[in-house]
């Protein structure tokens, strides 16, 4: 059994039918001719035998379904089907390729449909669903068993109602579903045109007003780096104060007067549009060289606003949010001018760090820590053979050291730190007492031996000197860290970097505003696209449009393809133009493509893809969505004695058989979906992997007498068209 059916159309070709199966057979591109689905007139099937000998006796091909079109000549009607075909193939006889709504019953009557949809839209619809395999060879095998292998079929499918589609309808519900008031958000299109990859650094004008600022800032806070590190040298203690406090307010001077500079200068080179010759002469005079102006590039905005529209209509996106998001991004679009930019200089430079050089807190005082080390060194100096007055000159060399400390730091002052002064004077006052009193009984007893007091001295005083270095260079260490040298020399490139990107915003405004004027004139195109929607979809009797439960999905993508057709031009010439001339021109186009749809349709029926759209493919993997299954089982599971479509007319029902009992059907459905439908269809429902594919085949016997075999060549009647 094959997985691919084969398409052969002989309809029309008279005496070249022979030559048309010849080159079917001798196509060394066709590799597998198992399955074959042929097309012909009625009229001609006998002058076709050769035809039909060729192929059958050809082995290419072991399964044969012939759909014939048309209703014999003359009076009895009779079909003459060449006798080979009857021997080894099935026929599907079609009098009438679009049909009736009809039910199989003796005393039915017959409904007209609407032709809208195209004279051979009921033909059109069979033969895609004998290409899917499954259904081809589930229909061939019923024929077979009918008398004479020939049966009228009727059928009824997914989004075509109980009887068959509209197009009226099915525009109905796409054109309810493309104008809904809601939807999904739209997809995000880039919030503006992409920025060259490597932004050009800003150029400042030597000399100028910035660059000066610029390098006096960076020169101050070398300067006051400098002296920061510098101050916790032992030199910087003993010999003379170093006035890093005065370089860190410099330098936070420095600091600010670059930031206010460039603050004064976006407000004054600020334009929420194109930039005016009051802003060109504000840059320049701060000293900037302005960059490039950037052009308009039109197709950079056009492919992005392209695939802004391909993937909301993908997505089902209804049109109305697709120009909501077309407005929000033209506002996005316009220049958002260089006062936007302030309160970044201000995030880059922030107030904490400008106020922390240009105002420095003074040094910390003494630790806590210092006075029990001040305790010890002096009471190991009492231990000394001078005693008390040995411990108490420490205690005083002690007291002027950590005083000296506060002198020495940024910003000291005695008076802020009384406290901790006092309280090293008096610890060491109590140890150098303490170690007088302690060292006269120590050597008394003669513990401590002469040799021993003068190391004891010695780790005194080394003990103190080592104890005063390290509280000097933690707390300079800790002043110069909270000026944060560091962080206020980046903030001199953080700031020339928005500077920087103020520059680019100024080069940039002409094209962000052409492109948000493109943006406009799309979103102008598309708005006026929606209004001919609405119209050329408003559903029959003109009530107001509302999103049925029923939907065709194929017209559903053909009515997307026109929308991105007839905003093609607005596109393609986005770059010039008023808004009510895209609008115009949009509505226009999509007025004629309705039109050109609408004939399509009455020639080629709904399925078939108008000029402007593409074929609606579905991945044959896709499961449907959840709400089209209560439609996909109303198909597959449809009563084969209720009313369908089907393919004759109402003087062709005498010749059907409706005496012998319910007729067969095929019932298929979207194998994706066997585990949602298959407790609810029939069994042997026939399962086919596309999405799109489900409904009821009904074969319909002929009444016997109506087809006979011939084994010779008749010739091929005049066509009733012909004949008119």
């Amino acid at each position: 059994m094959s997985g691919r059916v084969v398409r052969l159309n002989l309809r029309g070709l008279g005496e070249g039918a022979l030559g048309e199966v010849a080159a079917l057979l001798s196509d060394d591109g066709q590799e597998d001719l198992t399955s074959l689905l042929v097309v012909d007139d009625v009229a001609a099937l006998a002058g076709h035998r050769r035809a039909y000998e060729m192929l059958l006796a050809s082995r290419y091909t072991d399964e044969v379904l012939c759909v014939a079109v048309g209703r014999p000549q003359g009076e009895p009607h009779r079909i003459a089907l060449p006798g080979s075909l009857t021997q080894a193939a099935g026929v599907l006889w079609v009098p009438d390729p679009y049909g009736i709504d009809w039910r199989p019953a003796a005393a039915a009557p017959a409904v007209r449909r609407d032709r809208a949809e195209g004279a051979e839209a009921g033909l059109l619809r069979l033969l895609d669903v004998l290409s899917l395999s499954e259904v081809f060879h589930e229909a061939l095998r019923r024929v077979e068993r009918m008398p004479g292998r020939i049966a009228n079929p009727g059928i009824r499918l997914a989004w075509t109602g109980a009887g068959g589609g509209d197009l009226r309808q099915a525009l109905a519900a796409a054109g309810g579903r493309l104008l809904a008031a809601g939807g999904g958000e739209p997809p995000e299109p880039a919030a503006a045109p992409a920025a060259p990859p490597t932004a050009p650094p800003l150029r400042l004008a030597p000399g100028g007003p910035l660059a000066s600022l610029a390098d006096q800032a960076r020169a101050a806070l070398d300067e006051a780096a400098a002296l920061g590190d510098e101050l916790g040298d032992d030199v910087s203690l003993m010999v003379g104060p170093v006035p890093a406090g005065t370089a860190a307010t410099a330098a936070g001077q420095a600091l600010g007067r670059l930031r206010e500079r460039l603050e004064e200068l976006f407000v004054a080179a600020h334009s929420g549009a194109r930039p005016d010759a009051g802003s060109r002469a504000a840059v320049t005079a701060a000293g900037i060289v302005p960059a490039e102006p950037e052009e308009f590039d039109a197709a950079r905005v056009r492919a992005s606003i392209g695939r802004y529209l391909d993937a909301g209509l993908r997505a089902g996106t209804p049109l109305p949010r697709l120009v909501e998001g077309l407005d929000r991004w033209q506002t996005r679009l316009m220049p958002h001018g260089s006062r936007a930019l302030v309160p970044r200089l201000r995030e880059v430079c922030p107030d904490a760090l400008v106020a922390g050089l240009r105002d420095p807190e003074p040094m910390a005082g003494p630790q806590p820590w210092l006075p029990a080390v001040g305790l010890v060194s002096a009471a190991l100096a009492g231990l000394t053979p001078f005693g008390v007055a040995s411990g108490l000159v420490m205690a005083l060399l002690w007291t002027l050291s950590v005083t000296l400390t506060v002198l020495r730091g940024p910003g000291g002052r005695p008076g802020g730190h009384l406290g901790a002064l006092a309280a090293n004077a008096a610890a060491a006052v109590v140890g150098g007492a303490a170690g007088g009193l302690a060292g006269a009984a120590l050597e008394a007893a003669g513990i401590l031996p002469q040799p021993a007091w003068a190391l004891v001295l010695i780790v005194a005083l080394a003990g103190a000197a080592w104890a005063i270095r390290g509280s000097w260079r933690r707390r300079t260490a800790a002043w110069a860290a909270a000026r944060r040298f560091d962080a206020a020399a980046k903030a001199v490139d953080d700031l020339l970097s928005v500077a920087g990107a103020a520059d680019r915003e100024w080069a940039r405004a002409g094209a962000r505003v052409d492109a948000a004027d493109a943006t406009a004139r799309v979103s102008a195109a598309l708005a006026h696209v929606a209004a001919v929607v609405a119209e050329r979809t408003r559903p029959p009797g003109g009530a107001a449009h509302d999103v049925p439960g029923r939907r065709d999905r194929r017209v559903e993508h053909f009515l997307a393809d026109l929308v991105r057709e007839a905003a093609a031009p607005a596109l393609r010439g986005l770059a010039a133009g008023s808004t009510a001339e895209h609008g115009e021109r949009a509505g226009g186009r999509a007025a004629e493509l309705f039109s050109v749809w609408e004939k399509h349709v009455a020639e080629h029926g709904m399925d078939d893809p108008p000029p402007f759209a593409t074929e609606w493919a579905v991945e044959a993997d896709g499961a449907a969505p959840e709400e089209d299954l209560p439609e996909l089982a109303s198909a597959a599971g449809h009563d084969v004695s209720a009313v369908m479509w089907q393919l004759c007319l109402a003087r062709d029902l005498s010749l059907l058989d409706v005496g012998a009992g319910p007729p067969a059907a095929v019932r298929f459905a979207p194998r994706p979906c066997r585990a949602a439908l298959e407790e609810s269809l029939p069994a042997g429902t026939v399962w086919v992997p596309s999405a799109r594919h489900a409904g009821t085949l009904r074969l319909v016997p002929v009444r016997p007498g109506v087809a006979r075999q011939t084994w010779a060549d008749e010739p091929e009647p005049v066509q009733e068209g012909e004949r008119r």
